[in-house]
């Protein structure tokens, strides 16, 4: 069910997807409401489910973890088997996110671990209890994502910022305490400082000081929400790219034009994918295929392929492993 929206609401979850984690004083101003009015707004949004949770975005790869990427094509799988297949998976520690998809494939997962052995063990453990079930799978590497504002809550014409996680690994040092502040901000970006500090016995100077490092480190790399996008009238699809001719100058165009459009909120980089993976948040499928129409109009002299999965419902969602 979509919810109607009017323009301070929308106001409040754009500015809330720049930064979640900003005083509710602060966005009561820029939103020009009181802070009243404003937490009543928010209340409801969040008692309507459009607002699932809000999160700390971590670099894992600051961490040292790996980001692998499974798509999986489920064979004679009832839906009870898809259903146990996926609380199967959800109980990983190391599985951080898994939707279900329409098209290529049925279900997405991203996975992530410090050694190839974790996953191969994950992998083989998977094969062995589904390999009867699993038609087809795709297993990539994650080497960078770009997140981009969703300008399409303000109709902007385009995105006003941009964000770089899921790096590669390169382990940066953090002790048990960061990684218990880590894990609270993953699980609730709001979470007050003087909460931190009760549960990590530690002073609420010393949290703001900590969390002031992991931002400068670019470990936590922002604070965002989580969406119910089906209640807030907007559907989420992955178009995957194959290219051809490809020069240096029309690579440098086909990523600008996905950095600015208002619809794009993800660019993927990965290694053993699509040339060029990204994910779109738009109303209908009448407007995906305006845009896809538009990419090709513009990019047809590189665009050998492409294809497009729709996730239509989210299982699973963590910005960190468990096992952190």
């Amino acid at each position: 069910m979509t919810y109607n929206l009017d323009l301070k609401d929308r106001k409040i979850l754009y500015e809330l997807d720049l930064n979640s984690r900003q005083s509710y004083n602060e966005l009561a101003r820029k939103v020009k409401l009181s802070k009243t009015a404003l937490l009543n707004r928010i209340s409801n949004m969040q008692k309507e489910g459009m607002i699932k949770s809000f999160n700390a975005i971590i670099d894992m790869g600051k961490l040292g973890y790996i980001g692998f990427r499974l798509y999986l094509k489920l064979n004679n799988a009832s839906k009870e088997k898809e259903k146990e297949i996926i609380k199967w998976l959800k109980e990983k520690e190391i599985v951080s996110w898994i939707v279900s998809i329409a098209g290529d494939y049925d279900i997405g997962l991203l996975i992530l671990v410090k050694t190839i052995s974790e996953m191969n063990i994950l992998w083989k453990e998977m094969l062995e209890k589904y390999i009867n079930y699993i038609d087809e799978r795709l297993l990539t590497i994650m080497t960078g994502v770009s997140y981009f504002s969703r300008a399409y809550l303000l109709n902007l014409k385009k995105n006003e910022y941009e964000i770089e996680f899921a790096t590669e690994p390169r382990e940066m040092y953090v002790d048990e305490k960061d990684k218990e502040i880590l894990k609270l901000l993953a699980g609730n970006a709001r979470i007050p400082v003087v909460e931190i500090a009760s549960k990590t016995r530690l002073t609420p100077k010393t949290v703001i000081q900590r969390i002031k490092n992991l931002e400068k480190k670019k470990i936590i790399i922002g604070y965002k929400p989580s969406f119910d996008l089906e209640k807030l009238g907007y559907q989420y699809y992955k178009l995957f790219f194959r290219l051809n001719n490809i020069t240096r100058d029309k690579e440098k165009e086909f990523r600008l034009f996905v950095k600015h459009n208002p619809n794009i909120i993800y660019d993927d980089k990965v290694l053993g994918g699509d040339d060029f993976e990204i994910e779109v948040q738009i109303e209908n499928n009448k407007k995906l295929r305006e845009l896809v129409d538009e990419i090709r109009g513009k990019f047809s002299s590189i665009i050998k392929e492409y294809k497009v999965m729709q996730f239509y419902k989210e299982h699973k969602f963590l910005f960190l492993p468990l096992n952190v």
